[in-house]
């Protein structure tokens, strides 16, 4: 009977061992939390790409957001000066957070086969939309703010929600893609396509027509047929062909060709790769003024199949507009390594990579570092650590596998008077500038929640661990298929 003592201390065993199993063996620790939790088949997944992100469930107050939670109907994201999220929905389309804005996901459901329904409430700061092509009738995106309500299937756009010092607000939306329907709280509705922008405030009715965005300078990327690429803005967001991102503000993707619309100045990552075999792969970066190209620069080389290369750029507003060369080119073995910022250490024991990390800090201060970790990785520290049978408790079928959304992992874990079919959904961030990361789903089959929950004071114990257990100070922690990322900089 799982009432003994005997039974009682078996049931904990095998519960911590799922834990560390989940958590790779050792390599990092959970915190679990209770609470329902949200699917991230009908919500939005979150992204972090500065710290000073906060969520709100409904109803529920402020506290830290953490990199692969999921938002539903009626959770609200706000950023704080220094803050920058993406919210990436369940069929692709994608919400851009700037530093001051607050978002609340209004409505969010799966309607149909594959529909989506979306209503966004923007009370403030700016958000760049990238809607995919809805796919049912019945499909919506909208967004509203103080003074509008924004409809649209299928486009790019810019939404900036702006404080007025003589009270209220104002929205401007800025089209880049396909076409926007924009109705007055105050009456009257006008049509914005792509190159335009709108601008109503707080009790005005919207205007006959809008009006061409003024010029800026604009980024074009190509590629070649069959090459896959990505860049990551300066801001932490991305946009390429390579996994369909557009999440940069300004950014359109169309076939081979990328267009960012006046781009952040700073260093650009650029991730390359393909399916197939390249002879002479040729990716370019123009910049232009109006009409002219004022800046260009080309990488060309063989691509081998499935091979992935990291390289980098960096972008001088001007004026003139300028780009440096390409960075030397670096085979990598995930999209993590080749986006993660500044230095990579993404090789080596998993076990001592951290140590990796302190060797460098001592001469180089206040450096941008980012420590990666693979999902293959991870399982082969779950295959050579897993307890054997002489520790009272036997491990099979054992896997982890990471996503947008964060880690997740199961397990079967056996004793002599049972055995339990586990799964865990792991989520992390930045707290303090300290790694932590949360259970954010735990079940045990065939245990209740109360036992699962006796498992907690033993994992808290180790908290200050867990938070000292990263040798820099934590700015980003980032999730991406198959791989993960622990960014910051290391101490002065």
């Amino acid at each position: 009977m799982l009432a003994s003592a005997r039974g009682k201390g078996q049931v904990k065993k095998v519960l911590v061992v799922l834990l560390l199993i989940v958590a790779g063996v050792g390599a990092f620790l959970y915190f679990p939390r209770g609470g329902a939790t949200t699917s991230a088949s009908n919500a939005a997944t979150l992204a972090i790409l500065n710290t000073a992100i906060e969520g709100a469930r409904a109803g529920s107050a402020f506290a830290p957001a953490l990199d692969g939670e999921v938002y539903a109907t009626g959770d609200l994201v706000r950023a704080n000066v220094d803050g920058r999220a993406v919210l990436t929905f369940f069929d692709g389309s994608s919400l851009s957070v700037d530093p001051g804005s607050q978002v609340k996901v209004v409505a969010l459901n799966r309607v149909s086969a594959d529909g989506i329904q979306v209503t966004i409430e923007q009370s403030l700061g700016r958000s760049w939309s990238s809607v995919q092509k809805l796919k049912t009738p019945d499909s919506r995106y909208e967004v509203r703010t103080p003074s509008t309500v924004a409809v649209v299937r299928g486009t790019g756009f810019l939404t900036f929600v702006q404080q007025l010092a003589s009270g209220g607000t104002q929205t401007t939306y800025q089209v880049d893609e396909g076409t926007l329907l924009v109705s007055a709280t105050a009456g009257g509705t006008v049509t914005v396509a792509a190159g335009s922008q709108v601008t109503i405030a707080e009790g005005a009715a919207a205007p006959a027509s809008a009006t061409p965005i003024a010029p800026a300078p604009r980024l074009e990327i190509n590629g070649s047929p069959g090459l896959g690429f990505l860049v990551v803005a300066p801001t932490g967001q991305s946009c390429g062909t390579a996994g369909a991102k557009a999440e940069i503000f300004g950014c359109v993707v169309s076939g081979d060709k990328v267009i960012v619309r006046d781009p952040a100045a700073g260093r650009w990552g650029v991730f390359l790769t393909s399916p197939g075999a390249i002879k002479t792969s040729a990716f370019t970066i123009d910049g232009f003024v109006g009409t002219s190209s004022v800046a260009r620069q080309i990488m060309e080389g063989p691509l081998v199949a499935g091979q992935m290369v990291r390289s980098g750029i960096t972008l001088k507003s001007g004026p003139p507009l300028t780009l440096s060369a390409f960075e030397p080119s670096t085979v990598v073995t995930s999209v993590c390594a080749a986006t993660a910022p500044g230095r990579v250490f993404a090789s080596g024991p998993v076990d001592g990579r951290a140590d990796s990390v302190k060797t460098f800090a001592r001469d180089n201060k206040a450096t941008p570092v980012s420590l990666v970790f693979t999902e293959a990785e991870l399982n082969q520290v779950v295959d050579k650590n897993a307890p054997s049978a002489t520790q009272g408790v036997t491990l099979s079928d054992a896997k982890i596998r990471i996503d947008g959304g964060g880690i997740h992992g199961t397990a079967k874990a056996a004793t002599q008077f049972l055995t339990v079919t586990a799964s865990a959904d792991v989520v992390g961030g930045s707290v303090g500038d300290k790694f932590t990361l949360k259970v954010s789903h735990l079940a045990a089959d065939p245990l209740p929640p109360g036992l699962i929950d006796a498992v907690k004071g033993i994992v808290d114990s180790t908290t200050a661990d867990v938070s000292g257990s990263v040798p820099f100070l934590v700015k980003q922690v980032a999730f991406r298929n198959g791989c993960f990322w622990v960014s910051g900089v290391t101490a002065n």
